[in-house]
C-alpha cells in the first residue's frame, strides 16, 4: 500500500485510482525477481516497477445521475389480514 501511495503521488492521482489487485500482483512478481537478481540491478528494477505500475491507473468513476436512496414502503403501518368467519 505504501508503494502504491508513492506511485500515486508521483502520478498526481489519488491512490484510489490505482488498481490495487493488479498493482499488488505486479509488485509481488517484481519482488520475487529481485530476490534472484544481482543487488546492483535492484534500484533499476524499482524505477521500472514504479513506471510500469502507472499503467494500472483506472479512469475516474462516473457519479450516478441520482443519489443512492432506500425505497420507501407504500405504507408506514403493518397490514393485518381480514378476519374470517368461523364455521363453528
Amino acid at each position: 500500500r505504501l508503494e502504491i501511495t508513492r506511485i500515486a503521488s508521483d502520478a498526481d492521482v489519488p491512490p484510489q485510482r490505482i488498481s490495487f489487485v493488479m498493482a499488488l500482483r505486479y509488485i509481488q512478481d517484481e519482488f520475487l525477481w529481485c530476490a534472484i537478481a544481482s543487488p546492483g540491478s535492484i534500484p533499476k528494477k524499482l524505477r521500472d516497477l514504479r513506471h510500469n505500475v502507472k499503467q494500472f491507473i483506472v479512469p475516474e468513476r462516473k457519479r450516478p445521475p441520482k443519489p443512492r436512496a432506500v425505497r420507501r414502503n407504500k405504507t408506514q403501518y403493518p397490514i393485518h389480514p381480514k378476519k374470517r368467519n368461523c364455521l363453528n
